[in-house]
C-alpha cells in the first residue's frame, strides 16, 4: 500500500481534506505536516493536533515553517483570514497557548518529508494543501528528492481560472510566491490541483445539515468551522452554491487519479509586477519535450464528492 504524508496549514479546508485522508482506505497516511499559512504555524500546529486528536487520528505532526522564503510574513495580529477567522479554525480554538506547542521542534517537517521519501521511495505520495515553502526547502536541502518520490499533488495556482486574491494570484500561491516558483521550475513530479477544477467541487448548505444531524462531538466541531466557511462564501463568492472543497480535492486526486483530466506542461510562477502570484505555463521551455509536471483542468465531480461525503461522514460518526 502506498503511503501518504499530508502538508497543510489548517484552514478549515484543511481540517476537510485531514479527515478525508483519515478515513480513506486507499493509501497509509503516516504523517501530517504543518507549516504558517491560515494563521501562524503555532495556531496552524495546534489547530492540526487537536482536531487529529478530536478524529482519533494517530498520526505524528510536525513543525514547519513559519514565514515565506524571501517576503516578510504576514501581520497576524492585525491581520485575519476573512474565511477561516483569525485563528485558521472559525475561531473556535482561539490563540494558542505554550502548551499547545510543547515539544514541537520548528522546521522538523522538512526534514521528516526528506527522511520519508528516501524510505518509501516511489511509494510515497505528497499532498500540499498549504504554502509551498516547506517543499521548496526539502527540494533546496536535497534535490535528489524529487527523483525518488513517487507523486506530488498540490492545491495552488489557477492555470485557466482568475484567482481568488486577485484575478491572478491563488490564495496558497500567494503565501510564498517564490517558493512556488523554485518548485515548480525544479521540475517535480507534481500535479497542480489549482482553483481550475477545486471550484468545481462543493459543500452545500444541505450537505452540512446532513452532517449536524450526525450528533457527535466530532461532527458538531467540524460543522461548526463549516458553517463559518460557508457564511463566509456567501459573502465573498456569491456566484457558488456552496464552498470550494480546495483542500479536499487535492487528496481526492492522489487517491483517485483518474477523477481529473490533466495537460502536462512546464509550469513556474510571477513573482513581480501585476500578475505576481500567478502559476502559468513556462515559455522558456516550450521546446522542451519532456514534462514531470500537470496541471488539472477538469474533474469528475460527482465521483470525488460521493467519496468525500462517504468517507467523512464514517470519520464523523466515529
Amino acid at each position: 500500500m502506498k503511503k501518504l504524508i499530508l502538508s497543510v496549514d489548517t484552514g478549515i479546508d484543511d481540517a476537510l481534506a485531514i479527515a478525508y485522508a483519515a478515513g480513506q482506505q486507499e493509501m497509509e497516511l503516516i504523517g501530517l505536516t504543518v507549516s504558517y499559512g491560515m494563521s501562524t504555524v503555532e495556531n496552524t500546529y495546534r489547530n492540526t493536533r487537536k482536531f487529529a486528536e478530536l478524529i482519533g487520528l494517530t498520526v505524528p505532526v510536525y513543525m514547519g515553517s513559519s514565514k515565506p522564503m524571501v517576503r516578510p510574513g504576514r501581520d497576524y495580529r492585525t491581520t485575519g483570514s476573512r474565511i477561516h477567522g483569525r485563528d485558521g479554525m472559525a475561531n473556535m480554538f482561539g490563540e494558542h497557548v505554550p502548551e499547545d506547542i510543547e515539544g514541537a521542534v520548528p522546521e522538523e517537517a522538512i526534514d521528516y518529508i526528506i527522511e520519508s521519501v528516501h524510505r518509501y521511495g516511489k511509494d510515497l505520495v505528497l499532498v500540499t494543501t498549504g504554502p509551498m515553502t516547506d517543499l521548496a526547502k526539502v527540494i533546496k536541502k536535497d534535490p535528489k528528492v524529487m527523483e525518488k518520490i513517487g507523486a506530488i499533488y498540490s492545491m495552488v495556482g489557477a492555470l485557466a481560472a482568475p484567482g481568488n486574491v486577485n484575478p491572478y494570484m491563488e490564495a496558497n500561491a500567494g503565501m510564498d510566491p517564490e517558493a512556488v516558483k523554485f518548485v515548480l521550475e525544479s521540475d517535480p513530479p507534481l500535479t497542480v490541483i489549482g482553483l481550475d477544477v477545486t471550484r468545481k467541487t462543493l459543500m452545500s448548505l444541505e450537505d452540512l445539515k446532513r452532517w449536524q444531524e450526525i450528533g457527535t462531538e466530532r461532527s458538531g466541531f467540524l460543522s461548526g468551522c463549516v458553517e463559518f466557511y460557508l457564511d463566509a462564501y456567501r459573502v465573498m463568492h456569491p456566484y457558488l452554491k456552496g464552498c470550494a472543497l480546495h483542500d479536499p480535492l487535492a487528496v481526492g486526486a492522489a487517491l483517485h487519479p483518474e477523477w481529473i483530466h490533466t495537460v502536462p506542461m512546464h509550469l513556474t510562477c510571477v513573482t513581480e509586477g501585476e500578475a505576481d502570484g500567478r502559476t502559468c505555463e513556462d515559455l522558456s521551455r516550450c521546446d522542451d519535450p519532456v514534462y514531470h509536471s500537470a496541471g488539472a483542468l477538469f474533474v469528475d465531480s460527482k465521483a470525488f464528492e460521493k467519496h468525500f461525503f462517504d468517507t467523512v461522514e464514517r470519520v464523523l460518526r466515529g
